[in-house]
C-alpha cells in the first residue's frame, strides 16, 4: 500500500492572549484580568463592554500597545512577533520590512491617526508605506486599492480639510490597510459611519478575512459590523462575563440594531409646542472649494422639539450645522432669524453663540483649559454684553457660576472628572464637556454635530436625558446622527439632507 500523504501542518493562531490582566500604572484595580482570547487566520470577533469595561484596553493589548503604561500579567503570543504602532505612521520596520505586518490598530479617536503631513485623501493613504521605506509606486498602489476596498476610490483627490468625520475615519483606516496587516483592531470603528459606509466596511472586513487575516472590534455598541462577527465576548470591570443577546443593555451596550422604544404620547406636550419659530433659516447656501454643499436650505426650529439631521457621510450635515454657528461662510441672500426675531445672517460666530450653541463632531477642537472645572468655569464671560461687572457684583456672579457649572457637570455626568485634563477624557466624555459648555451660554437652541459617538447604553440615556431635559426648558435641539434607532427615540422631526436639500425622512 502507497504510505498516506503528509497531513498539512496545523495553522498556528495570529494571536493569542492567556490569562492575560494588566493594571495601569498607578491605579488601585487591575483594567484586564484572566483574559483567553485567540485569533485565527479568518477570524472576527467583537469585544464589547460599558464605558470603563476595558474594551479600548484590550484592543491596545493585543495590539502591543500597553507595555510602558503599566504592567502586564499571562501571556501574549503574536505569530512573526511584528507589531505596529496605533498610529498609520508605524516606527520604521516594525512592519517586517516590505512584506505583510502584524497588527494593526484603529483607535477610538480616529482623528487623531490622521498625520497632518499631506494634503490629499491618497496621500494620506500612501503615506505609512512611505515610512516605512516602500517605493512610492507601491505605496500608491497599496493606497488605491485601499481606497477601493472601503469605497472611498472616489474621495482619493479631495482635500482632508474637506471630508466628513466619517470620510476622515475611512480615509486613516485606508492607510492602515495599505500596510497589509495580519490581524486589524478597530475600537469602535462604526461610530461615524452611515448605513452604506458600514456595509461597505464590513464587506472589505470580510475580503480580508477571506484573505487570511483576522479582525478584532471593541466598543460600547452593537451594530451592524459587530453583528457579522463569528463570536461577541463581554468585558464587565475588565474580566470576561457572558451575555445572552437580549442582555446587551444590562451590560452597559448600546443596541444600535434594537427597534426604537416607542415614545410614550400619555406625557404632556412639551411647553413651547404651539410658539412660533426659535430658529428660522430661508435660503442658506454654501460653496465649499467647486461644490455645492447647500442649496436653498430652509429650515425651522421649534421651542420644545428635537430636529433629527440624517443623511450620507459627506452630505452636508456637519456643514450646515458650522454654517448656522456662523463658522463657516454662506452665500449671500440667506436669512436666519433667532429667538425674539433676532436677524443672525450677518452677525459672527461669537454673538450667534448666545442664541445658537454648536457643539462639534470633534470636541478637542473646542476644549483649551487643564482641567474639566476650568474648561467649565471660562466658558461664558461673567459680564453681559460685553460690559465689565462692578467690583460689588464680581464676587456674587462668580458664586453663581460655580453652582451653575456644578449642575452642568451633573447633567452630564463629569462631577468625578471635574480635576482631569479634557484630553485624559475618552472621546464620548471629551463631547459630554463641551456640551455642559454649550449648556452654561444658555442659548435658545442646540446645535449637536454626531452626539451619540463612543457611548455606551448609560451613557446613551444620560444624553437623552439631558436633550429632553433642554427642550423641557423651552429650547430647540437640531442634532446631526447615523444612529437610527437614537434619532426615532429622541426627535420630533426627522429630515434627511440628499443632495444640498432638506427633505422629510420616509
Amino acid at each position: 500500500m502507497p504510505d498516506p500523504a503528509p497531513s498539512s501542518p496545523p495553522v498556528p493562531p495570529l494571536i493569542r492572549l492567556t490569562d492575560f490582566g494588566f493594571s495601569y500604572r498607578g491605579a488601585e484595580t487591575p483594567a484586564l484580568e484572566s483574559v483567553d482570547l485567540t485569533l485565527w487566520p479568518g477570524d472576527a470577533v467583537a469585544v464589547l463592554g460599558r464605558q470603563g469595561a476595558g474594551t479600548s484596553t484590550l484592543a491596545r493589548a493585543v495590539a502591543g500597545l500597553l507595555g510602558e503604561h503599566g504592567r502586564s500579567t499571562g501571556a501574549r503570543e503574536l505569530r512573526g512577533g511584528a507589531v505596529l504602532g496605533a498610529l498609520p505612521c508605524a516606527t520604521p520596520g516594525a512592519g517586517g520590512g516590505h512584506g505583510q505586518s502584524g497588527v494593526g490598530m484603529l483607535g477610538d479617536d480616529p482623528e487623531a491617526q490622521l498625520t497632518g503631513l499631506t494634503r490629499t485623501v491618497r496621500e494620506e493613504a500612501a503615506l505609512p508605506g512611505r515610512l516605512l521605506g516602500l517605493p512610492l509606486h507601491q505605496c500608491l498602489h497599496r493606497a488605491d486599492s485601499s481606497l477601493q476596498a472601503l469605497g472611498i476610490a472616489a474621495l482619493a483627490e479631495r482635500a482632508l480639510a474637506t471630508l466628513s468625520g466619517g470620510e476622515r475615519q475611512l480615509t486613516a483606516l485606508a492607510g492602515l490597510l495599505s500596510l497589509r496587516p495580519r490581524v486589524l483592531v478597530l475600537d469602535q470603528p462604526s461610530q461615524a459611519l452611515d448605513a452604506g459606509a458600514r456595509r461597505r466596511l464590513a464587506r472589505s472586513l470580510r475580503e480580508f478575512r477571506d484573505a487570511g487575516g483576522a479582525v478584532l472590534l471593541t466598543g460600547h455598541q452593537h451594530d451592524d459590523l459587530t453583528a457579522a462577527c463569528d463570536e461577541a465576548l463581554f468585558l464587565d470591570q475588565g474580566r470576561p462575563c457572558m451575555a445572552g443577546p437580549g442582555e446587551l443593555e444590562q451590560h452597559g451596550v448600546w443596541d444600535a440594531r434594537r427597534a426604537p422604544v416607542p415614545r410614550d404620547e400619555s406625557q404632556p406636550a412639551t411647553p413651547g409646542r404651539v410658539q412660533t419659530a426659535l430658529l428660522s433659516v430661508r435660503k442658506l447656501s454654501v460653496q465649499r472649494e467647486t461644490t455645492r454643499v447647500l442649496d436653498h436650505i430652509e429650515l425651522d426650529l421649534r421651542a420644545g422639539e428635537v430636529t433629527a439631521l440624517l443623511g450620507a457621510n459627506g452630505s452636508g450635515k456637519s456643514t450646515l450645522l458650522s454654517a448656522l454657528a456662523g463658522l463657516l461662510p454662506a452665500e449671500h441672500g440667506v436669512r436666519i432669524t433667532g429667538p425674539g426675531g433676532v436677524e443672525l445672517a450677518e452677525e459672527p460666530a461669537h454673538r450667534r453663540a448666545g442664541h445658537l450653541a454648536w457643539v462639534g463632531q470633534d470636541p478637542g477642537d473646542q476644549l483649551s483649559a487643564s482641567t474639566v472645572w476650568a474648561e467649565l468655569l471660562r466658558a461664558v464671560p461673567l459680564g453681559t454684553g460685553g460690559r465689565r461687572l462692578r467690583r460689588e457684583d464680581r464676587a456674587r456672579a462668580q458664586s453663581q457660576r460655580v453652582l451653575e457649572v456644578e449642575k452642568a457637570m451633573r447633567a452630564a455626568g463629569l462631577s468625578a472628572q471635574a480635576e482631569e485634563h479634557p484630553y485624559d477624557l475618552v472621546p464620548a466624555q471629551r463631547k459630554d464637556c463641551v456640551i455642559a459648555s454649550a449648556l452654561l451660554l444658555k442659548p435658545a437652541v442646540l446645535l449637536l454635530d454626531e452626539p451619540t459617538l463612543g457611548r455606551d447604553a448609560a451613557g446613551m440615556h444620560r444624553l437623552s436625558s439631558l436633550v429632553r431635559g433642554f427642550t423641557t426648558a423651552g429650547g430647540a435641539v437640531l442634532v446631526a446622527t447615523h444612529d437610527q434607532r437614537w434619532a426615532a427615540e429622541i426627535s420630533d422631526h426627522q429630515l434627511v439632507l440628499r443632495s444640498g436639500r432638506l427633505q422629510p425622512d420616509t
